[in-house]
């Protein structure tokens, strides 16, 4: 028997205007110039503006107040039009809605000088950061994959126990969307395949043999000889490690000259493929954010001059008035993609102002000290400031960074977890650092500390933290491990 029931469900849905804000958040200047290019190219309702008269700006007074408002505006859902309702674009041209205008400094007075600005080189985990960012992941994976590129040594391998990530994520997840989430070898495996997908080739490898295998596979060769190169690798690493022809020739029923043309081509192989890109000089860092300071107060600005200023082009909006459905459509969907990209550039602007002054207002003594002096801050406690959630600041610092008039910065410098030392204060893991940089820089040359010594100096200083731990740390800050600080006496 049938029978009609009916029922009532809550779903939340993500319209496209919120989905494209999102995904424009965590694109750097860079990068956000060669997609406002490709989209003028794209649709023919966007084009450049010399003058537009709306500008947004967000003064330092008043940056932590009412700041939400929009990001609480932009996911309420918008009611669906009836699909006989008369689409007029006289609603958006004659508008308020002007377009996109990027910076433009009026000020006649003397800037600080700039020259420096391309002067701090990305790293390898730098490069690593702004490709896990462009994958199509969860905010979970983003946050795992964060973890297993910080563990990756300068040389590109991963040698860090999964169990040991799976510990640290357990503890970092405190004041995070993931909290109360769980996380699994599996994940961190899933995790740290793609992160093995990434340039260069090889990188995150767990082995040499590992590393050597992946470069293998991208590499376009007969796949005969790529086969059994693989094979070899696998089944008899030692052997070829040690040289041994003779036992590989008989395992493998191949030649002399088969054997030395395996070598050779292996031998071409990288087996440190974190060292290609930080012997790279000619990549540098662009940032996104100008700090300065005028009348003993800071002022924020966009680095945004490279971005075209845009507005809604109204000449195509005579197809409305005719009578062609096709037309219709075409002018109805191109200009909403018009209007959602203005906007979403527009809350772009906004929300990197308001995170940025939020930052500022929280790490005053950072910015009064010249970089001296930063406090533990976690990306939860910016969120509350800004009324924004946790996901939209992580999504706004990734990949960042801010050009200060004593350096650049990323973003992520300003938060950082801390830990408890014994006055029961709370310490940032940036200040621990900078102790065990002070450590080494006093120790005995020909006797250096080890990770363990370290940790037992550390202690008499209050700050009490794993082996692992201060390895890391040290790894982070490119310090070698005790036997290479190691320097003979005369």
């Amino acid at each position: 028997m049938f029978k009609q029931t009916q029922t009532q469900k809550q779903l939340q849905r993500l319209m496209p205007q919120i989905i494209q804000k999102q995904n424009l958040l965590t694109i750097p200047t860079m990068a956000l110039e060669q997609m406002v290019k490709q989209e003028i190219e794209l649709n023919p309702f966007l084009e450049e503006a010399e003058d537009i008269i709306e500008e947004v700006e967000i003064n330092d007074d008043d940056a932590l107040e009412d700041i939400g408002k929009s990001e609480l505006a932009e996911e309420q859902p918008e009611k669906v039009k009836k699909e006989d309702e008369e689409f007029d674009t006289d609603d958006y041209v004659n508008s308020e809605y002007e377009g996109y205008k990027t910076y433009e400094d009026n000020d006649n007075g003397e800037k600080p000088n700039y020259e420096n600005m391309w002067s701090t080189k990305v790293t390898l985990k730098d490069n690593l950061l702004s490709q896990l960012h462009l994958n199509d992941l969860t905010e979970k994976q983003m946050f795992i994959g964060e973890e297993i590129i910080w563990s990756i040594d300068d040389e590109g391998y991963f040698r860090d126990n999964i169990q040991d990530v799976v510990t640290d994520l357990d503890k970092q997840k405190t004041g995070t969307n993931f909290e109360n989430d769980i996380f699994t070898e599996e994940e961190i495996y899933k995790v740290l395949e793609i992160v093995q997908t990434f340039e260069p080739v090889g990188v995150g490898s767990r082995n040499l043999e590992e590393c050597l295998i992946t470069q293998l596979k991208d590499h376009d060769v007969d796949e005969k000889f790529k086969e059994l190169c693989i094979k070899i690798l696998k089944n008899s690493f030692e052997e070829f490690r040690l040289k041994n022809y003779e036992k590989l020739m008989r395992e493998y029923n191949i030649t002399i000259d088969e054997v030395n043309h395996i070598f050779e081509f292996i031998s071409h192989l990288n087996p440190k493929p974190g060292y290609v890109y930080e012997a790279a000089d000619s990549i540098y860092i662009y940032p996104d954010i100008l700090i300065t300071t005028e009348n003993g107060e800071y002022k924020v600005e966009l680095n945004d001059k490279s971005i075209p200023s845009l507005r809604l082009n109204e000449m195509y909006s005579h197809l409305m008035k005719s009578g062609d459905k096709e037309a219709k459509d075409f002018v109805k969907n191109n200009f909403e993609r018009a209007k959602w990209f203005l906007e979403s550039l527009r809350s772009r602007k906004e929300t990197l102002l308001k995170v940025m002054y939020a930052i500022l207002h929280r790490q005053n003594d950072f910015f009064d000290t010249m970089g001296k002096t930063i406090r533990p801050l976690l990306e939860k406690e910016i969120a509350e400031d800004i009324s924004m959630d946790i996901s939209t600041v992580s999504r706004t610092v990734r990949g960042k960074y801010v050009q200060t008039e004593f350096g650049i910065y990323e973003l992520k410098h300003f938060f950082s977890y801390h830990i408890t030392n014994d006055s029961g204060d709370d310490v940032s893991t940036k200040e621990v650092k900078k102790k065990i940089e002070e450590i080494i820089s006093s120790e005995e040359p020909t006797k250096p500390y080890t990770d363990d010594e370290l940790v037992s100096e550390l202690s008499k200083n209050g700050y009490k933290i794993a082996r692992r731990t201060v390895a890391k740390y040290r790894e982070s800050m490119k310090i070698p491990v005790a036997r290479m600080r190691r320097k003979l006496s005369n």
